[in-house]
């Protein structure tokens, strides 16, 4: 059963799903530097997007930071930063910037979705 498709479908009409671009690093290159550089894979998504309630702020101890997040829907997965697992560093564009994976609440594995917090980094840049 497709609950994220289901769930979509019912709630479209009060909150729409919006486009977004899934930023996945999906590894790391060598720079001239010999510093390493993140490489990122992006893909269209549609996303779901709701504001963060106080109330999980404060169950996620980060009402004493001053940052814009949200709470978000999505299909598929997703990674925060791992450094034992060398992966993560995932993000979200929307809303003309760039929004850092920052909290995964909920998986449900790779072909169905995932509920979110993201933390908004920098304005989106253009694409090269």
């Amino acid at each position: 059963m497709d609950i994220f498709s289901l769930a979509g479908s019912l709630t479209s009409t009060l909150n729409p799903l919006q486009n977004a671009t899934f930023r996945h690093m999906s590894g790391t290159t060598q720079a001239a530097n010999y510093s390493l550089q993140a490489v990122y894979e992006d893909h269209p998504t549609l996303i779901d997007i709701h504001p963060t309630p106080s109330g999980m702020l404060q169950l996620l101890d980060d009402i004493t930071q001053q940052n814009e997040s949200r709470l978000i829907y999505m299909r598929g997965t997703a990674h925060t930063l791992s450094r034992p697992l060398q992966c993560g560093g995932d993000s979200l564009i929307f809303e003309g910037s760039e929004w850092l994976i920052t909290k995964i609440l909920e998986q449900w594995g790779a072909n169905e979705w995932c509920k979110l917090i993201v933390t908004r980094q920098i304005p989106a840049q253009p694409p090269p």
